[in-house]
């Protein structure tokens, strides 16, 4: 279940000891200092230090973070990485989930076009799936496997550090697959706009959330590497990219005449995040925090919970 792909250097690391492994599970903790106050991004060499070119490269840094960590798309990572590009770029993450619900809406639509809506829906969820390389569902699996095990609290953070997938791991995966499977595919192409566009952007708002609400669980941790700084500006950047998702789900949804109101993008969001943070507030009282693995249990659940909603909001307005 672990990849042990391609990753890259995390700057004032101590030499060979910390990495980001883009889909992994384990990261070296880098030696603790206070970073409370740091800003700082270093150049690539001859890229001044500071200015409107240095500014551009930090822009363009962590929006590549954002998509590399959160797809399988291969982007090249230029320049030196800081915790604080880490921290950062999760603030772009819902303009990732953005496009990837607008990427399958139009191919949901396509498919319907040729196929029934539940060969089209399985064929949507397992494309998602594969996108994302499992990196979520292995996140719902191993949390599923640590928190339901019954064990202590630092045996079951080892659980969810196995490698081997648990019984436990392995329902959860088949039910949120089924779920999200039935529910898109009882979706018309019109319904089916929102719950994809504002629901994926809402799922990939909350890591922000998390990361700023909850301590992390473990002394180190693929998650942990975007813990160390903690500021309000990615937060605050994601719910402002969480609304204009909120919007043009609305504008959508009103284009391709949906069932609902202007309004069900917003009430998808707020349920679909709702979902997921009173599960992962739940596994932070059990294990003192979260993990990334955490992360991407609720990035599962909020998709999930979005489709669900949608199919609720339908009915309703019939």
């Amino acid at each position: 279940m672990k990849d042990d792909g391609d990753w890259f250097e995390v700057d004032d690391a101590e030499p060979g000891r910390d990495r980001v492994l883009l889909g992994a599970e384990r990261l070296p903790r880098q030696p603790a200092e206070d970073r409370s106050a740091r800003d700082d991004v270093h150049p690539t060499p001859g890229e001044p230090a500071a200015g409107g070119s240095a500014a551009a490269g930090s822009f363009v840094r962590r929006l590549t973070l954002a998509v590399t960590f959160l797809t399988g798309i291969p982007l090249p990572v230029k320049g030196h990485v800081s915790p604080a590009d880490l921290w950062r770029s999760m603030g772009w993450y819902p303009l990732v989930g953005l496009a990837l619900g607008a990427a399958a809406w139009g191919v949901y639509a396509g498919l319907l076009e040729l196929l029934p809506s539940f060969v089209a829906a399985v064929l949507v969820v397992l494309l998602l799936e594969s996108v994302t390389r499992g990196l979520h569902m292995d996140g719902l699996m191993d949390t599923a496997d640590g928190v339901l095990s019954g064990a202590p609290r630092e045996r079951a953070l080892e659980i969810m550090k196995d490698s081997n997938v648990g019984a436990m791991g392995v329902v959860a995966a088949v039910l949120i697959l089924i779920l999200k499977v039935a529910a898109l595919g009882a979706l018309t192409r019109a319904a089916a706009a929102a719950p994809l566009l504002a629901g994926w952007c809402a799922a990939r708002a909350l890591p922000a959330v998390d990361v700023y609400a909850w301590p992390y669980a473990r002394a180190a941790g693929t998650g942990e590497a975007f813990t160390r700084e903690r500021t309000i500006g990615p937060v605050m950047m994601a719910g402002w990219l969480l609304l204009g998702g909120v919007v043009v789900a609305g504008l959508v949804g009103l284009a391709a005449d949906a069932a609902g109101t202007w309004s069900s993008g917003l009430v998808i969001a707020v349920v679909a995040m709702g979902v997921a943070l009173l599960v992962q507030a739940a596994v932070a009282k059990r294990l003192g925090g979260l993990t990334g693995d955490v992360y991407g249990m609720g990035i599962e659940l909020a998709e999930a919970a979005a489709l669900v909603v949608g199919c609720a909001i339908v009915k309703l307005a019939g």
